[in-house]
């Protein structure tokens, strides 16, 4: 009898590939399978492109629904899967995106080699990649070679190109605890950390044919998350809905339109479930990491956690890169609604503005919450910090502590996997 195959497909909001994705799992040459469509809470647009559909019994739609507060609690493709993973019937297992489409003949050529080769558990394959711009214009193309087998497979293989054995699934639960590891710091890799729970068991068989595409727009998740860090950096102004917000202390704040049309202060786009995952709280009337002053530049105040820190002198404000055009006139009397902050100098005692780029060696730190962080230059380039570095000296350097390093969330969580997991000795199975 022929193997059955079980393709999980995680959708969230691609109607303008759903429907090809879909069709290419109608036109498989292989015709004993199931599609479980785990839909994570898609506009009507893209329900509407899976409804036709569903008239195949062999494809079953699971609509989710979360907040946008809670879609970084968890990986939520991994989630899914995992859900999904407790639902299926095939004795074989592969996953699909919104935005990939199978070749014809792809469930076919690997299942032909589980039913010639019993000692091989997992196979990949080669797959061709292809970037689109927001007119759904090719930009460039290139092809991921599947030619060995792999003892490591993670950090080389897609989630699209892998098909594996459903008898390996109980091993890793008893092993890991867990199918797909989605700890929000596995976004971007949820799926090599699950090809490193695959490989405790088994290697991946190559197939040198192309046998998935896979499309890269401007809305997929890597592209919007390319410079991004797990969370956005303080001070932080982003627009929803027409209306601006300031991040403080890990809340947001709506703040008066004036101060970004007037380009005192710069928004920058942020994926809208990095944002909705902070607290709208009470409207700020000066936002933070302003420089204001009541009386025409005599006394320059820059404001912090609202509160108001003057500058020793016009030298210290140049010294610390701020430009006369930055400041803006507040009144007396909304000055005084803020207390007293310390006073923002270079000597005699070393006293930095907050939400500065310094330099330290050949590395580039934020001064942030009274620390210095290191920070990617993708980051930099991304949160628009117009200023250069101000050069630090060891005195300097040495007299606050070093937090943790600002980094787009893939680099993060590359840092965070523990190679030391890779262990494949002892299999029960192997290739």
């Amino acid at each position: 009898m022929p193997m059955k195959v079980s393709v999980i497909l995680t959708s969230y909001n691609k109607p303008d590939f759903i429907d090809r994705v879909l069709k290419s799992m109608i036109e498989q040459t292989y015709q004993n399978w199931e599609l479980l469509i785990m839909d994570d809470g898609s506009e009507p647009e893209t329900l509407k492109k899976i409804q036709p559909f569903l008239n195949d019994e062999r494809i079953h739609l699971y609509p989710h629904t979360v907040h946008p507060a809670k879609r970084l609690m968890t990986v939520r493709y991994a989630t899914l899967i995992n859900e999904a993973l407790t639902r299926i019937s095939g004795e074989l297992i592969c996953y699909l995106t919104d935005d990939t489409m199978y070749c014809k003949d792809r469930l076919q050529k690997m299942v032909d080699v589980f039913q010639s080769k019993s000692h091989v558990d997992i196979v990949y394959s080669s797959q061709r990649v292809v970037h689109i711009d927001k007119h759904l214009v090719e930009t460039m193309t290139f092809v991921r070679e599947a030619e060995h087998v792999l003892e490591h497979a993670s950090f080389q293989v897609d989630h699209c190109s892998v098909m594996h054995r459903r008898r390996l699934l109980p091993l890793i639960d008893e092993e890991f605890r867990q199918y797909w590891d989605d700890d929000p710091k596995h976004w971007h890799h949820a799926d090599s950390v699950f090809w490193m729970r695959l490989n405790h068991f088994a290697a991946f068989y190559p197939l040198k044919e192309v046998l998935d595409i896979t499309f890269k727009t401007p809305q997929s998740f890597h592209h919007m998350f390319s410079s991004m860090p797990y969370d956005v950096i303080d001070g932080t102004v982003i627009e929803r809905e027409g209306a601006y917000f300031q991040l403080a202390y890990g809340n947001l704040h709506e703040i008066d339109k004036r101060w970004v049309h007037e380009k005192k202060i710069r928004a920058i786009r942020v994926p809208l479930i990095c944002a909705m995952k902070y607290e709208v709280k009470d409207k700020r009337v000066v936002p933070n990491y302003t420089v204001v002053t009541a009386d025409n530049g005599r006394t320059i105040y820059y404001i912090e956690d609202q509160k108001k820190r003057r500058f020793a002198s016009k030298r210290d404000m140049q010294y610390f890169q701020f430009h006369p055009k930055e400041m803006c006139t507040v009144s007396n009397e909304l000055l005084q609604t803020l207390d007293e902050g310390k006073i923002i100098q270079v000597s005699p005692e070393f006293s930095p503005p907050n939400r500065r780029l310094f330099k330290w060696q050949r590395d580039v730190y934020l001064f942030v919450h009274d620390t210095f962080c290191r920070i990617a230059p993708e980051v930099v380039k991304l949160f628009a910090f117009y200023h250069q570095p101000i050069k630090l000296y060891p005195s300097h350097f040495t007299l606050f502590q070093e937090g943790k390093s600002i980094v787009p969330l893939y680099m993060e969580s590359f840092h965070e996997f523990d190679m030391s997991l890779y262990q494949t000795s002892g299999r029960k199975h192997s290739s």
